[in-house]
């Protein structure tokens, strides 16, 4: 008590240094979370963007016409004479369609063969091209000086002799072809049996198409020869290069090759290829559809 009466300043002194402390411990705890509670705010506000980043990611697509799937039906021609390579092709799991040569060593057996393999079965055929007689499309062809009753009984004798058709497609016919009244004729054939029709586009002044609107009958035309010039290189780059380019416009494309042993190799090769570039085979039957064939 007796400090306490030294002097009338004092304790005025002592109190104003008691509150100084006290107000810098307060000072200096509220320092102290300032940190925490700082991180915590920052942490708050930067976090939603880094979590909308992921889950924006997955949900990123291509643009529809990047996803467009192309189509593909695909014909092997001149079947009959080699059966190792029809037992070959039927190996392939893939709904190509072949075109059987009547009249050939091994037309019906490579049909049954390829049929029981769940194969679409063609009609190749035979028509005389311009280089006539010089060059001979084969056993059972159609010539432009056959009357309408020949050319009739002859398409019924090629139909019967190649079993479970659903469609023909011409060998050669350059000048047959181009011939509208003996194409028509043809035609009405087709139609009796229900039966379509692929132009191998063989003549440049062709009337299929004509003739088959006339009778009904439902129509398609080859977009590209794989193999219209032989060789492994050439085959893969007609199989690759026109899918790659979206046929054109992403229309379905019907292509026709041969069963050379260098096509049916780079046929074998491209189909994981065209797999993993979004492009799939379908039968012919269906190429009718998706093109707009009508009957």
């Amino acid at each position: 008590m007796k400090f306490f009466k030294r002097g009338k300043g004092f304790p005025v002194l002592a109190v104003i240094i008691i509150a100084a402390l006290i107000a810098a411990v307060f000072l200096f705890l509220e320092r102290m979370e300032l940190p925490d509670d700082s991180a915590t705010r920052k942490g708050r506000k930067t976090m939603p963007p880094k979590k909308a980043l992921k889950q924006k990611t997955p949900e990123r697509r291509p643009p529809a016409a990047e996803r467009r799937e192309q189509q593909i039906a695909v014909i092997i021609d001149d079947i009959g004479f080699d059966l190792g390579a029809a037992e070959e092709l039927a190996r392939i799991r893939a709904p190509i369609a072949f075109a059987v040569l009547p009249h050939t060593p091994h037309a019906v057996e490579a049909a049954e063969i390829l049929h029981a393999a769940g194969k679409e079965i063609l009609l190749h055929l035979p028509m005389e091209p311009r280089s006539y007689p010089g060059e001979n499309p084969g056993a059972g062809a159609l010539l432009a000086d056959m009357d309408e009753k020949e050319i009739r009984r002859q398409t019924a004798l090629d139909l019967a002799a190649v079993p479970y058709v659903s469609g023909v497609n011409n060998h050669m016919g350059s000048r047959f072809m181009g011939d509208d009244i003996r194409l028509s004729v043809v035609m009405d054939e087709l139609k009796k049996r229900g039966l379509f029709f692929v132009d191998s586009r063989t003549a440049s002044d062709s009337r299929g198409k004509e003739a088959a609107a006339r009778a009904r009958v439902r129509f398609a035309a080859r977009s590209v020869f794989i193999d219209h010039t032989r060789g492994y290189a050439a085959a893969l780059a007609n199989l690759t290069r026109l899918p790659r380019q979206g046929g054109g416009g992403g229309e379905p494309l019907l292509m026709i090759g041969h069963p050379h042993p260098e096509t049916v190799r780079a046929l074998k090769e491209v189909l994981p290829i065209w797999q993993e570039e979004g492009v799939r085979i379908i039968p012919v039957s269906a190429y009718l559809s998706a093109s707009g064939g009508k009957e």
